[in-house]
């Protein structure tokens, strides 16, 4: 059978273009039913089966309602959206247990960096202390050999 298509004014439930097909299911008044497009944010871009008389300007009409997916199809659908969120849940929890475990390492290293700055900065004080004592042995030995040297004029 050919399909015809009828344009009807836009509503916030439905799409402006809808299709009656010859294999469309029968409203309750007698007329075969359009298929539309849902808006609503529940169920966004679902198509579904209408009274083909729907209208805004008050005609009659029935209030003739089906989805057009099966349940079984929505509901496989949804599985598969879950499986997918399931997935990338668990991806974020190990994405999480690695970032835990690099802050762990970096606080370690952190720690050691700040504990070999400790190291250096006592070795330093160690080495001018060192540098100090042997500053003052060089300066008592060249004053002792000044004395012997001038003791030794006489």
């Amino acid at each position: 059978m050919l399909s015809k298509e009828k344009v009807s004014s836009s509503i916030s439930s439905s799409s402006i273009v809808n299709r009656t097909l010859g294999n469309n299911p029968m409203c309750t008044c007698g007329s075969p039913a359009s298929l539309r497009t849902s808006n609503t944010r529940r169920n966004p871009g679902r198509a579904f089966f209408g009274c083909s008389n729907y209208n805004m300007k008050g005609l009659p009409h029935c209030n003739f309602f089906k989805w057009a997916d099966s349940d079984q199809e929505r509901e496989q659908e949804l599985v598969k959206i879950e499986i997918e969120l399931l997935r990338k849940k668990d991806e974020l929890q190990k994405t999480q247990e690695e970032f835990q475990k690099t802050r762990e390492e970096l606080r370690k290293l952190d720690e050691e960096v700040r504990k070999t700055m400790e190291a250096i900065r006592h070795w330093m004080e160690e080495v001018c202390k060192r540098e100090g004592e042997i500053v003052k042995m060089e300066l008592e030995f060249s004053i002792n050999a000044h004395i012997f040297v001038y003791i030794g004029q006489f």
